[in-house]
Parts: C-alpha cells; structure tokens; sequence
C-alpha cells in the first residue's frame, strides 16, 4: 500500500498525507495528474490511501472506497438527544463518568455512543485488531466533519488503541473498566447497511474465546456485554443472560462481574 493526495491538494492535505504516511510507515508518492490506476500500476500495489481535504479512503481495486464514517451513531445520539434510549446503554447501565472498553471497535460507531452517554467525566477506550481500521477511525475522529455538536464531543473522547483484544485485557488492571463489550463483527449478516460492508475487507474475524471472557470479566467492574445475531450463540456458550428487546435486530447479553453484584 502506498500514500497519496487527491489532485491538487493544498499543503494542509500534503501535512495530513505526510502524517498518515508515517503512522502506517508506507512511502508518499506525489500524485501529480497521475489516476489511480496508474499509481496501482507503476506502484505494483492494490491498495492506495488517499488523503484529501474531505479526509482519508483506503481505494482497493474493485471495491468500494474504506473510510469513517460515524454511520448509525449520528442518529443513535440525536435519538439520547431527544430523550429516547439505547438499547446497547440500557444493557450495560451506562452512566455518566463510567469507563468503558470497547474490545472490538470496528469503525466506532457503538464506541461514539458510549462516548455520548459517558460524557466528558467519562471514558472509552476503542481496541481494534487492524491496522488499517484503527488508524483510519483514528484518523476520521479527528478530521471528520460532524455537523452535531453532541456527535462532535463524542468523537473527541473516543481513545483508540491498535491491539487485538485478548493481549489488551491482559495488560489492564483488575476492574480497571465498568464494562467491557464485544461485538465479534459479521458473525452473522446482522444488517443491511450498506455503511459498513467495505470493513469486510479489513475486519478481523476472530471470535472471543474462554480465555478473553475471563480476562474481561476480570477487567471490568460492572459487567461483560456481547452483542450478536439473532442467530448467535455464544451466550449460551459463555453462560451469559440475554437482554430482551424485540425490536432489535440484534440479540445483547451480559455477565455480571464480582464488583457487579
């Protein structure tokens, strides 16, 4: 993979592009009037990260363009906004103040609302096993352009780390978090969403085992949440209790922790 601009970038972009190059370590090539497809072509690679003034993309041949997106977090905040709930913040008893980890991060949206019901007393941290999702969610949390001001908070207390999950749990501290959540992404196909389906070339597939559960029920305070198919069966495999909401699209179950009960 290599780094480039869009075509006749500013020097605010050529900065940004010069950033990104070094967070990746993967050389900046001038685009100059060249196409993609020619930079594929002389660069012998198919992937190229292309930096403009709307942001970063990860442009792969013949997929659709990777980038952030805060997807279904905009409308999940404006819907706190307005007095509604949550059904992810009901199951795992969010409250103001409270530290949450995110233990498989995806492109943030689940982590933008926990950010929002933590508040600024609060804290999340996003762990992501890829490179390339990480620092690109990274990257758009910092120069997407939210046009929400709670959705703009929200974004600025996300902490992302780039780690798989089970060695992050290892390295933290007992009951150094509230609550510890998984959402082992594409398990099942859950949603339609057209948002999230170029992450399927990123995503890392891995499931949580025995051994991840008992560090995150050592790790967190309050509770473990796992967030499924319908189909899914890992609470059953992990002896959680689901959360029933018939709306959802998704089934939410928990385990309580010894500082829980």
């Amino acid at each position: 993979m290599i780094v480039t601009t869009g075509l006749g970038p500013s020097s605010s972009t050529r900065i940004h592009a010069e950033q990104l190059a070094a967070s990746f370590g993967l050389p900046l090539v001038e685009r100059g009037e060249r196409s993609l497809d020619e930079l594929r072509s002389l660069h012998q690679t198919d992937r190229i990260l292309v930096v403009t003034a709307k942001g970063a993309r990860i442009e792969s041949a013949g997929e659709k363009p990777f980038f952030f997106h805060p997807n279904t977090a905009s409308f999940r905040i404006k819907r706190l906004e307005r007095g509604d709930t949550d059904t992810m913040l009901a199951v795992c008893q969010i409250q103001p103040g409270d530290h949450v980890l995110d233990a498989t991060m995806g492109l943030g949206a689940d982590a933008l609302v926990f950010a929002h019901g933590v508040t600024a007393s609060g804290r999340v941290v996003g762990v992501e096993a890829r490179m390339e999702v990480a620092l690109i969610v990274k990257d758009g949390l910092r120069h997407y352009r939210a046009e929400e001001e709670a959705l703009r908070q929200a974004m600025d207390r996300v902490e992302v780390v780039c780690s798989h999950h089970l060695p992050f749990l290892q390295k933290q501290p007992d009951r150094s978090f509230d609550v510890v959540y998984f959402d082992p992404m594409f398990q099942q196909e859950v949603s339609a969403s057209s948002g999230i389906q170029p992450l399927r070339l990123y995503a890392e597939a891995g499931l949580p085992d025995e051994v991840t559960i008992c560090e995150a029920l050592r790790v967190a305070r309050r509770r473990v949440v796992l967030k499924e198919g319908k189909a899914g069966r890992l609470f059953e495999r992990f002896g959680f209790t689901p959360f029933r909401n018939r709306r959802d699209q998704v089934t939410y179950s928990y385990k309580e922790t010894d500082g829980g009960e």
